[in-house]
């Protein structure tokens, strides 16, 4: 009777996994603003980033000619190998997108739970039939464990992201949807990038290609958000007296560091509107905004306004 390697193997690829996961330090900076309150959905995308290369790591370690019967990826094998350790991405992900939830929550006074999309089966078991093929080779297998497990692992927050923003637009908070696209990315996802109201965003907002490392994000409250204008961009007087105050109660902090502080404060407010608009990158907004006035970043908004719905026709 030919010996059942499957436990052996999924302890290996669970120690691997928990080791490349402690060794993280995007991961530890993630779980370091959970505790202090300040993770966003960014955040969420990324920690399912990371649970997605460690687990890929794990697996093509653990996964080897020495380690599998005949040298092959069989499907009895995968199955009971792969689908767990993405089970076990779902569930990581999820309970870290809704801690996150109930951080932005709160400073709103948004009580609800969050919901979770079901785990998707029929696309996991569609990845193990695609590595278990017939006539398929080891390392040919082993190209399904690499990005795949990424993207999926990608999809999950994702799944997250399009089951609340419904659950909150259902229950009547406006929200609107964000594509983020990361500098230099292909047209397609140029196409896609920017902030759309629920109902109202492409059909494709939540589709990923093969390294895509785009983020999509909602956001929901009490009170929809402001159209873009050139408001977003000048404070008046009273705003910026209130922002040099900032931090008077804190003695240790000098006149000069509290009116600096107020600055990177409305800095920041440009950054994430910009970002907001375009769908861009925050290193992206930080670059294009720099040093600009109010006229010359609406006009480069509009420019890259008018250049994402070109390539959406």
């Amino acid at each position: 009777m030919a010996t059942d390697v499957v436990p052996v193997l999924n302890e290996r690829i669970q120690t691997s996994f928990q080791g490349n996961m402690m060794k993280d330090r995007r991961v530890l900076q993630i779980s370091n603003r959970i505790r202090d309150g300040t993770a966003t959905f960014k955040d969420g995308h990324d920690y399912a980033e990371r649970l997605g290369e460690n687990l890929s790591r794990a697996l093509v370690k653990n996964l080897n000619e020495s380690t599998l019967p005949d040298g092959r990826l069989y499907y009895n094998i995968a199955n009971r190998t792969v689908v767990p350790a993405l089970q076990t991405n779902y569930d990581l992900t999820n309970e870290t997108a809704e801690q996150i939830q109930s951080i932005i929550d709160e400073p709103l006074g948004i009580g609800l739970k969050s919901v979770r999309a079901d785990f998707p089966e029929s696309r996991i078991h569609d990845l193990i039939n695609k590595m278990t093929e017939d006539g398929i080779n080891l390392e040919e297998a082993l190209i399904w464990l690499r990005e795949p497990i990424i993207n999926n692992s990608e999809a999950f927050f994702d799944d997250f992201i399009k089951e609340n923003a419904k659950f909150r637009n259902d229950v009547g908070l406006k929200a609107t949807l964000t594509r983020t696209a990361e500098a230099n990315c292909c047209s397609w996802c140029a196409a896609l990038a920017g902030t759309y109201e629920y109902g109202k965003a492409p059909d494709d907002i939540y589709r990923r290609h093969e390294f895509c490392r785009c983020t999509v994000t909602y956001q929901s409250g009490r009170k929809s958000q402001n159209a873009w204008s050139k408001r977003q961009w000048e404070s008046s007087q009273e705003e910026i007296d209130r922002r040099k105050e900032i931090g008077t109660s804190q003695n240790t902090l000098t006149a000069m560091e509290r009116i600096a502080q107020a600055e990177q404060i409305a800095r920041d407010e440009i950054i994430q509107s910009f970002q907001n608009e375009t769908g861009y990158s925050r290193r992206s907004a930080s670059i294009i905004t720099r040093n600009k006035d109010p006229n010359e970043i609406l006009k480069e908004v509009n420019k890259i306004k008018e250049r994402q719905k070109a390539l959406r026709r």
